[in-house]
């Protein structure tokens, strides 16, 4: 299918894509994905002091 014919079968109101259980299968799909994103990327511990630089000897010069 050309792509002219896909706007066009898209703005007029026709499914372009066909089957409807395929995209409600992808929008599970990305949902799920979505919701295991958000909780794998919030912190949950509060930082530790360990997160800090090590403080260094002004004799090392390092600053």
């Amino acid at each position: 299918m050309k792509p002219s014919d896909f706007l066009r079968r898209l703005i007029h109101g026709d499914n372009p894509e066909g089957g409807g259980a395929a995209t409600l299968r992808n929008l599970v799909v990305w949902l799920f994905i979505a919701l295991v994103a958000t909780f794998l990327t919030i912190p949950t511990d509060p930082p530790s002091i360990f997160d800090k630089p090590l403080p260094m000897p002004a004799e090392i010069g390092l600053k």
